[in-house]
């Protein structure tokens, strides 16, 4: 069986278009840097946090700021936290730059905001306890 020469030309320039597409998404311009994605939100999330008010539903909250970053729940209540300020170490989220980097917002088990910001966040944590579920 003999194959058409033109086919074969247009076969193989399908398959270096459909290789340099998906290779494409490998290169986006970031790097190596896993938070680049994250940082580029942190002014975006500075700006809308400034109109965050106790009493707000996480509807509200959802609405003004989008998805938390981190998501932590306790039997009195819940925390998310979105990124303020931007690197950050590579690692664990329990490292500290988790605590510099991130903003976080106290909700209680209602779902309504009481608190934000770390020393509201610590402070809640010391006066009715870390207990997670």
């Amino acid at each position: 069986m003999k194959i058409n020469p033109l086919f074969s030309i247009v076969l193989f320039k399908i398959l270096i278009a459909l290789t340099a597409v998906s290779l494409s998404g490998c290169f986006g311009g970031r790097g190596s840097n896993p938070y680049s994605e994250v940082d580029a939100k942190v002014e975006d999330n500075t700006k809308n946090l400034m109109s965050l008010a106790v009493g707000m539903t996480k509807g509200q909250v959802y609405e003004l700021v989008g998805i938390a970053n981190i998501v932590e729940g306790y039997d009195w209540g819940s925390v998310w936290k979105y990124k303020t300020r931007k690197g950050g170490g590579q690692g664990t989220l329990a490292d500290k730059s988790v605590d510099q980097t991130y903003t976080p917002v106290v909700f209680d088990n209602t779902d309504r905001v009481i608190g934000y910001g770390d020393k509201f966040y610590v402070q809640t944590l010391s006066d009715l306890g870390a207990g997670q579920f």
